[in-house]
């Protein structure tokens, strides 16, 4: 495991996850970590700093408060699990959708349960038909819910008039989580999907070769960046794709074992502030020695 550190004027890009990895274990931004983030992009305000995360736009908003990135120029979303692309002001810059094909199968699969509930990302929505998960996603992850009639609103993807980002499964139990990606394989194989889990109950499907790391690499061909040139930051199995996509992957020391594999350098946990702890021993070097 290399000790060096990347230089900071050679990065372009810093990408980070967020529940897990940029936040504590209780989902805030630290004291730390406002302070740390909020000077690197005022001393370099060419840097480009990116939210990479399964939520939707409206769950980012509080962090977004915190760290003062609201309509900052070089700040951009990979959002969805990388279905989505916003830039600073809110213009989406790419998205995928899944066929309402699948969608219907999916639905004519499963049927509602109460072991699994399903759910869509659409844009800036969550869109449920449980009333309780929605008020869970809402209060607890800051997820803007919808709540319909299952049977109603597979009618309106069918017709067009709804686009799906993403499709997820709400796993009461982690035990039953390969009970429900053992039923959903054959469509996961028949129309080449993405796939990720974010213990302890999100399970979530995604267009072909949509992820993270693709999101992100959509933006760094856009704006003409290399590997070398990038950062990014994780804690789980969702970021995997996240960390081959960039020259410098950073897990937290939190992260599971799997991604810690693909890793080039560990920082310390969550719970102790590792993004800020190893983005100021890069960026806010000169100001430690003093």
């Amino acid at each position: 495991m290399s000790e060096i550190l990347p230089e900071a004027s050679k990065i372009k890009i810093i990408a980070t996850d967020i529940d897990g990895t940029l936040v504590t274990p209780e989902g805030k931004v630290s004291e730390r970590t406002e302070k740390v983030i909020q000077k690197i992009l005022k001393k370099y305000p060419n840097l480009h700093f990116v939210l990479a995360s399964g939520r939707a736009r409206p769950a980012t908003k509080q962090i977004c408060e915190k760290l003062q990135i609201v309509k900052r120029p070089n700040t951009e979303y990979i959002l969805c699990n990388g279905c989505i692309i916003y830039d600073y002001n809110s213009n989406i810059v790419w998205q995928d959708t899944l066929s309402p094909e699948l969608l219907r199968k999916v639905h004519e699969l499963l049927k509602p349960s109460s072991e699994c509930i399903y759910m869509y990302c659409v844009g800036d929505d969550t869109v449920l038909y449980d009333k309780e998960w929605a008020k869970i996603l809402r209060d607890e992850y800051e997820e803007q819910t919808v709540v319909k009639d299952i049977e109603e609103y597979i009618q309106e993807i069918e017709s067009g008039r709804v686009k799906i980002n993403k499709l997820g499964f709400l796993i009461s139990d982690k035990s039953i989580v390969e009970k429900y990606q053992s039923k959903l394989e054959s469509l996961k194989k028949e129309y080449n999907l993405d796939s990720s889990y974010a213990a302890p109950i999100f399970l979530e499907y995604m267009p072909p070769k949509t992820n993270k790391g693709t999101g992100l690499t959509q933006l760094m061909n856009k704006l003409r960046v290399k590997k070398d040139e990038v950062i990014s930051f994780g804690d789980g199995g969702n970021d995997i794709e996240l960390f081959k996509a960039v020259g410098w992957p950073i897990a937290v020391e939190n992260a599971c074992d799997e991604l810690k594999q693909y890793a080039k350098l560990i920082t310390k946990s969550n719970a102790e502030d590792g993004v800020a702890d190893i983005l100021e021993r890069i960026f806010l070097k000169d100001e430690l020695m003093n």
